[in-house]
């Protein structure tokens, strides 16, 4: 019996551990996403050879700067065997006419320009290539790349609408641009000046390291950089284009598509970006991202589609957490603001933000992303309204941590509509419609969070789902509308989610349920009136014990001795 009894509660307990093991755990899992591969592939030993590449490239850009020879004419310097053009501040911009004719470019057969050596614009000269209809070729291949970079200068890369200036790298050898990265490849840049891109295709520059990446602007803590696109295109790039410390940098009518990386990237303390009427699809990473200290972002009417990671990404996590070598600020950052546009098709969310303070979204459509709206850890004010999210998602709008407003959206399909975990949230006049399994849940330490006059429709295991709140957090219910939710707790989700936030309810069924089953066993088999009490045939055929009286003396005759 004991076999049997071990054997049952075995049993029991497996059985009950089955959702624990296989089936999702009522969104207290942490769930730690696959890091995305690197954007460029290669043996280690192509990663160190690019990175030396970009040493190289910053101590030959400081080593100019450091030689830099006030007041004389352009001039070309050689380092390390490579020629430079220095083009030094006097008056008029430089056009691609003096690229030309101070033999820094040469004019090929069908009329494009090829680079042939790498040029630096120095503090205060400007450089204003205006080539409408023509193509920029920048020389690209195993044997050395050049560059075009402008140091506290003005730069101009332009077109016209209709005649547009085509920059591209090129390898004279194979007649076409590079595409190898293993090698380095030619790039543009801009430190602590204004640079201009417009009506401008830019396409196979950059590798490695952001400010190599294709078209980058760069400030520094004393003087940031600046500029502006307009209707210019940004493709097959490492980053599309990168900024880090920029300020006051406006886009507008831009498409960044099919980068390495992220399709748009402002990192370290880029502030007042304004981006407008722009799309980012089909990229390595993310589509559009702000990092590192960057604030003061706007979205107006763009599109993020078919991104490998996130549509738009902000993180406005502090730069250090305590005492830091370089005595970052503790500080988070904000003023997000994302107002319409559509994020569609992405490998993981529509939109991620992530310790964002003062984070805006008005009347964007979401669809068709692993998730819709994510944030996470966001402090007052943060607001999501009017946004329309569909497709089959697995959260709509999820707030986790922090604090958020959700206001008038509307989320069609997915498993959850809207998640609210371990924060504080008001959930007010929003429609839900053909969720899977939970139409409003929120879960956790959820404190303060009140869910009002919303109208859910689905079917699943709860339209309103508040059993996973912590014990003696109560949330503010009213209003809601839920007679379009048809609730089916023969749902897996549900029991899974249920068991191990009732932990003691695998006790209590083995404690209660086994002496149960072997009592309902025992209704089943009755013993026959006059059965012996052992039915084992061991027990049967053992002999009957010998009596012996204890204390009698016993005679031994001497015969049988």
């Amino acid at each position: 019996m004991n076999r049997r009894l071990i054997g049952a509660a075995a049993v029991t307990a497996a059985a009950l551990a089955v959702p624990l093991a296989t089936g999702p755990l009522a969104d207290r899992t942490v769930r730690v996403a696959a890091p995305l591969a690197a954007p460029v592939a290669g043996v280690p030993a192509a990663a160190d050879r690019q990175s030396a590449l970009v040493a190289a490239e910053d101590r030959r850009l400081l080593t100019l700067v450091s030689t830099i020879r006030p007041g004389s004419a352009p001039y070309t310097i050689a380092l390390d065997g490579v020629d430079t053009l220095v083009l030094t501040a006097g008056g008029l911009p430089y056009g691609l006419a003096d690229l030309t004719a101070r033999g820094a470019a040469t004019v090929e057969p069908d009329g494009a320009v090829l680079l042939t050596r790498h040029v630096f614009v120095a503090p205060g000269a400007r450089l204003d290539l205006h080539a409408p209809g023509r193509a920029l070729r920048m020389r690209s291949e195993a044997a050395g790349f050049v560059s075009l970079v402008a140091w506290k200068a003005d730069l101009t890369l332009a077109g016209v609408d209709g005649e547009r200036l085509t920059v591209t790298s090129w390898d004279p050898a194979a007649r076409g641009p590079d595409r190898a990265v293993e090698d380095g490849r030619a790039y543009v840049r801009d430190v602590s000046g204004a640079m201009t891109v417009r009506h401008t295709d830019v396409t196979f520059l950059g590798f490695w390291a952001g400010r190599t990446g294709g078209v980058a602007w760069t400030g520094s803590s004393r003087q940031e950089a600046t500029g502006s696109v307009t209707d210019s295109s940004f493709r097959n790039n490492h980053y599309g284009a990168f900024a880090s410390r920029g300020e006051r940098l406006t886009v507008s009518g831009a498409t960044f598509a099919g980068n390495a990386v992220d399709g748009l990237c402002l990192h370290r303390s880029t502030a007042e970006t304004t981006i407008r009427s722009s799309t980012a699809r089909d990229n390595g990473r993310h589509g559009f991202a702000a990092d590192q200290g960057s604030e003061a972002v706007s979205f107006t009417d763009v599109t993020a589609a078919g991104n490998r990671a996130h549509g738009i990404f902000f993180s406005g996590s502090p730069l250090a957490e305590g005492p830091s070598a370089g005595g970052a600020p503790l500080h988070g950052y904000g003023e997000v603001v994302i107002t319409g546009g559509v994020l569609r098709g992405n490998g993981r969310a529509g939109l991620r933000v992530v310790d964002g303070a003062d984070v805006t979204v008005a009347g964007t459509r979401v669809a068709d992303n692993r998730d819709g709206i994510v944030l996470v850890d966001t402090a007052a004010p943060t607001t999501v309204q009017d946004a329309v999210v569909t497709g089959a998602h697995r959260f709509g709008i999820s707030v986790d941590g922090g604090s958020a407003a959700l206001a008038g959206n509307e989320v069609t399909g997915g498993q959850t509509a809207i998640r609210v975990r371990d924060a504080t949230a008001t959930v007010v006049r929003n429609t839900v419609a053909k969720a899977t399994e939970h139409g409003i849940s929120v879960v956790g330490r959820a404190a303060g969070s009140a869910v009002e006059r919303n109208t859910v429709g689905g079917r699943g295991p709860s339209g309103l789902d508040t059993f996973r709140l912590d014990a003696g957090l109560p949330v503010e219910l009213s209003g809601n509308d839920v007679e379009g939710w048809e609730t089916d707790r023969d749902n897996w989700a549900y029991w899974a989610a249920f068991v191990p936030n009732h932990p003691m309810l695998v006790l209590w069924v083995v404690v209660l349920g086994i002496p149960a089953g072997l009592a309902l066993r025992g209704r089943r088999h009755p013993l026959v009136p006059g059965t012996a009490p052992y039915r084992d045939v061991l027990r049967q055929e053992r002999p009957p014990a010998v009596r012996v009286d204890v204390g009698r003396r016993v005679v031994i005759s001497e015969k049988a001795a």
